[in-house]
């Protein structure tokens, strides 16, 4: 009959000698090869100066010895897991590879804190950094608790679960500001270093830890403001991710100060201001027209916010030398009491007669001319005013004007499609006329201004009737507008375009 009974109960001592047989070879074999791995190991750490070697040596004097202990009273020695000396053996074991474990955690956590900083890569929270290593305590304490001496858990985890309940409806503030920290810190809208504003608090951030952050205000004072504020609130952070920030200074000038002439006075003290930098430039924008100010904007760039307030100060101090050495008067604060008589006012905004007279007689082509003939050009004449690339004549209008250029420099451009090609430049003193400089079937000319320029617009009957009177000015005219239509007939001819008055100057030349 055969015998039913297990293996086991059978052969009860020869399968448990092969169990101890082949534990023991492990503990003669392995063992001494995995210390002499460890040493070769701690020796090569040792060599590299490497941080990691309190960990090589941890594993080597502490967990192999006690994981040898262990081989030798559980598998070979078959002493039971309840045995005082067996739970000794397995706390010695499981603490070791958890200090381990921490010692290698920490080795990291030291990488990542000293590793460099860049504008891409910021600090990592320290709380994220804790994290592993509670996590590593935690595991190690259940372990030791639960698995090695054996004690049941569930009541203690009941008990603490009910006891947080209570904690948590007691103390709902403060944990809500604990939350608003810890979502804070892993969001990271701001580090230490930063320099930022949240409601009315504006100041460098000193600290940040799990229930509040430490602002330093301009002022010296430290302000301590709850997370679950800041996590509730707008924060701008004039630091990250990009240090540069605008600033801008809005100022009013005297209505009478041409624009071009006032925004060269501002960029020259935005570009002398020292912190300000020169790219991104500094910009200059008007925004108000009205007599007896004029509303600018000057923008600045600077990568330091902590120098914003130095920054407008320095810049308000150079705009009032500016003002002087440019000839830009600022606005008076003084208030003067006028009696308002409306014809008399106009007529004060406007030249006077001799003041015209005067304009023309300082032009070289009409200094021959007597003062009967000035005093009759004059009333002809209307004084006007012109900005930077602004536009004086068009020979594409109707208008047949002739201007006078007073004061500044202009550029006379042959207009092509997408593009102006200029002829020569004019100076004080010159006479414009298109209708007299354009060769006939020519292409569109035009005056453009290069800087601010003062003109007087003639009425050309007039200077034709006083040309007829004075011969010697109706020929150095003539003279002039033959100049022009050659430069034109030339640069025509080599665009490929040719003219009526190309070929008649051409066989005069």
């Amino acid at each position: 009959m055969a015998d039913l009974r297990p293996v086991s109960e059978r052969f009860p001592l020869s399968v448990g000698a092969s169990l101890s047989t082949e534990w023991a070879v492990a503990i003669i074999i392995l063992v001494p090869a995995l210390i002499l791995l460890a040493a070769e190991l701690d020796e090569r750490l040792r060599q590299a100066n490497s941080p990691l070697r309190p960990a090589a040596l941890l594993i080597r004097t502490w967990i192999l010895p006690f994981f040898a202990a262990w081989t030798l009273v559980v598998p070979v020695l078959g002493v039971g897991a309840d045995d005082l000396i067996t739970r000794l053996v397995g706390s010695g074991l499981v603490l070791a590879v958890g200090a381990t474990v921490l010692r290698i955690l920490r080795v990291i956590v030291e990488e990542i804190q000293n590793r460099p900083r860049t504008p891409d890569r910021r600090a990592v929270p320290q709380l994220l950094l804790a994290l592993p290593r509670l996590g590593v305590v935690i595991i190690t304490g259940w372990l030791l608790i639960g698995s090695v001496w054996g004690v049941d858990l569930s009541a203690a985890l009941t008990a603490l679960g009910v006891t947080s309940l209570v904690i948590s409806f007691a103390l709902q503030d403060t944990l809500s500001g604990l939350a608003a920290g810890v979502l804070l810190l892993s969001d990271q809208p701001f580090q230490p270093g930063d320099w930022i504003e949240s409601g009315d608090v504006e100041g460098e951030v000193i600290d940040v830890n799990w229930r509040t952050s430490r602002i330093q205000t301009r002022n010296g004072d430290t302000i301590t403001v709850p997370n679950g504020q800041l996590a509730n609130a707008n924060i701008t952070n004039y630091s990250a991710p990009n240090p540069l920030h605008r600033i801008v200074v809005p100022l009013q000038v005297a209505y009478k100060n041409p624009p071009t002439l006032a925004k060269a006075m501002l960029l020259d003290a935005a570009r002398g201001t020292p912190g300000v930098l020169s790219d991104p430039p500094p910009q200059v924008r008007v925004v108000q027209i009205d007599d007896p100010l004029m509303g600018y904007e000057v923008s600045m760039w600077i990568d330091d916010y902590a120098i914003a307030p130095q920054v407008r100060s320095d810049f308000g101090s150079l705009v009032w030398y500016q003002s002087y050495r440019h000839q830009v008067p600022l606005p008076s604060p003084a208030q003067d009491l006028y009696l308002w008589d409306g014809p008399r006012t106009q007529d004060a905004g406007e030249p006077e007669l001799a003041d015209i007279r005067q304009m023309l007689r300082q032009t070289p082509m009409l200094s021959t001319l007597d003062d009967s003939a000035l005093d009759r050009l004059a009333q002809a004449s209307t004084p006007e005013r012109f900005a930077v690339a602004e536009t004086l004549l068009d020979s594409r209008t109707p208008t047949r004007d002739v201007v006078v250029l007073r004061e500044g420099r202009a550029q006379l451009v042959l207009v092509t499609e997408g593009s102006e090609i200029p002829i020569g430049d004019l100076s004080t003193g010159e006479i414009i006329d298109l209708a007299t400089s354009m060769p006939d079937g020519g292409g569109p000319i035009a005056v453009r201004a290069l800087t601010d320029c003062e003109v007087l617009i003639v009425d050309p009957d007039v200077l034709g009737e006083i040309g007829s009177r004075a011969p010697e000015v109706a020929d150095a005219f003539n003279r002039v507008s033959a100049i022009r239509r050659r430069r034109l007939g030339r640069l025509s001819r080599q665009r490929g375009v040719e003219t009526v008055g190309d070929q008649h100057d051409g066989e005069g030349l």
